[in-house]
């Protein structure tokens, strides 16, 4: 299940305010993060990690413990009000994506939202729009981001709460969605290299391969600063998305290596310029 790679040092070449939302992600998860444990999920120097929490509790968006950081009083406040605490570029490119996801949507679809961030941002825009569909999500924010909206079917399956997290797993929620064929997948992720998909957590992935077998078409959403990160973990290939939206961010080369391996991508930029949207996808009731 492993790569068997070594992490890469991609990410020391991000800018400070993205690896510094990275971090606010991860510990928005766990709640408390060594930094031993940052260094590997970002595949950055333990210096470079330092440097950033150093930075994140001067504006009280972390506390420094001993070899480590947990969320900050001001970051904990505002994750709770559900006000972003990302940086205003890496928010506005989230908000982005979910745009794009959420345009992906029909009238009456069955969506299952994954887990992220970034998902979280289209479940914004379809509540916005007043669009009824049947949701099915195991992250308690989003559930109750969606149980706001009257045209919303909402179903939540279920399962423990992951600790520090807001994801609900294990069962009933795994044996619900092994049954599910929903019309769209909304999967979130953490990063993506040499083509697959990629997780720092065994049973994040695991989690991830259950809801991609739930549903018969499957969309990525991914910060375009997420490709080339580490890969400890591998969640699927990405030839399995029928379609994989990011934002403007997203390097040339990269782009390239994609469409080379025959995966759609998508921005806001290409849908304005009425790129049109891929067909549905009919999967075999078997897989």
């Amino acid at each position: 299940m492993t790569t068997g790679k070594p992490f890469k040092k991609r990410n020391e070449k991000l800018l400070p305010t993205q690896r510094q939302s990275y971090i606010l992600d991860v510990l928005g998860e766990k709640g408390i993060i060594s930094l031993n444990q940052l260094s590997e999920r970002l595949g950055a120097s333990f210096s470079t990690v330092r440097r950033d929490l150093d930075e994140l509790a001067r504006r009280h968006l972390v506390e420094r413990t001993h070899g480590g950081a947990m969320l900050g009083a001001l970051a904990q406040s505002r994750r709770e009000e559900g006000a972003p605490t990302p940086s205003s570029n890496i928010q506005a490119a989230k908000e982005s994506i979910g745009r794009v996801a959420a345009s992906r949507i029909r009238e009456g679809d069955s969506v299952i939202f994954d887990s992220s961030t970034t998902v979280l941002e289209a479940a914004r825009v379809i509540v916005a729009s007043r669009m009824r569909i049947t949701a099915v999500t195991n992250n308690i924010k989003i559930a109750d981001l969606l149980s706001a909206s009257e045209g919303i079917r909402l179903i939540v399956p279920g399962g423990s709460r992951r600790a520090g997290t807001n994801v609900l797993s294990g069962e009933p929620g795994d044996s619900f969605f092994s049954r599910l064929h929903a019309d769209i997948a909304l999967i979130g992720a953490q990063s993506a290299s040499d083509g697959m998909l990629n997780d720092s957590r065994i049973e994040s992935a695991s989690g991830k391969r259950i809801l991609l077998g739930a549903a018969r078409t499957r969309i990525l959403l991914i910060d375009s600063w997420k490709f080339g990160g580490p890969n400890f973990c591998d969640v699927a290939p990405l030839t399995e998305f029928d379609e994989i939206i990011t934002d403007d961010g997203l390097p040339e080369e990269e782009r390239k290596d994609l469409e080379r391996r025959g995966i759609i991508v998508q921005t806001e930029s290409t849908v304005a310029d009425e790129a049109p949207a891929p067909p549905r996808t009919v999967r075999a009731e078997t897989e």
